[in-house]
């Protein structure tokens, strides 16, 4: 069954040089990569039009880390998502935990982002987790409600909900495949709810949280996910085309 491999390279790439040489190596692990999954990358947006143009004949897609509620204004500092599309990119990361953390971006901010990226024909990855602290069910099912209840049955077919416990991202700690399943089952619970089984059964949720190629069976084919949201792997070409090897 196919699968969506999501590479999030956050804040890194610091320089041209380190793009370049990124970019060099991920097409030579590629090369001879056969898979029947899709393989997207989302760089730092100041990249994003270099890597459309590099990757342009591999099927490697690109997406968007993030992007901004309206198209165009004085809003100092954000990217509008026509600019994102502008630039060949196919997706946009929303509500990613460090958005939330460190912007400050609540439910409705991504309810927000997500309405004006289906509106400019991108597909949102709608992240969804929890703090160690808090309640586990209670988080999630108030992110992903915000987004069921405000979207009709045909936008759900073209997002995205990807799974990410906050304490497993860079900890190198993974929930295990039955906890995974468990939240994968809740998540279309949720959508169940408001848009009906067959609607549920078939959005794409991903997993994301310390996703390397040893794991990555137990994580997403095990647990019965639609993909991986990968993070730190993704920084080093060779980890990452191992993950889209052993994915099954």
């Amino acid at each position: 069954m196919q699968k969506l491999i999501v590479g999030n390279l956050k804040m890194n790439m610091e320089s041209v040089s380190q793009r370049d040489t990124y970019c060099k190596e991920l097409k030579e692990e590629f090369a001879d990569l056969k898979t029947e999954h899709v393989i997207a990358l989302c760089p730092p947006t100041v990249y994003l039009e270099h890597f459309t143009r590099i990757f342009s004949k591999m099927p490697v897609n690109i997406g968007a880390q993030d992007c901004f509620w309206e198209l165009y204004g004085s809003y100092t500092g954000n990217t509008s998502p026509k600019t994102i599309k502008s630039l060949g990119a196919e997706m946009v990361i929303v509500g990613h935990s460090e958005r939330r953390k460190y912007n400050h971006e609540t439910n409705e901010d991504i309810a927000q982002k997500v309405a004006i990226l289906l509106r400019t024909e991108l597909m949102p990855i709608i992240c969804v987790g929890y703090m160690e602290s808090d309640d586990e069910m209670d988080s999630v099912r108030k992110q992903v409600e915000i987004i069921v209840q405000n979207f009709t049955t045909d936008d759900m077919e073209n997002l995205v909900f990807a799974y990410e416990p906050v304490w497993a991202i860079g900890s190198g700690k993974t929930p295990t495949t039955d906890e995974i399943h468990t939240m994968i089952m809740f998540i279309r619970s949720i959508v169940s709810a408001t848009h009906g089984k067959e609607v549920a059964e078939n959005v794409a949720i991903l997993y994301g949280g310390s996703v390397v190629a040893e794991n990555v069976t137990e994580v997403c084919t095990n647990a019965y996910a639609d993909g991986v949201l990968v993070g730190r792997a993704s920084l080093s070409p060779h980890k990452f085309a191992q993950i889209a090897r052993m994915l099954k």
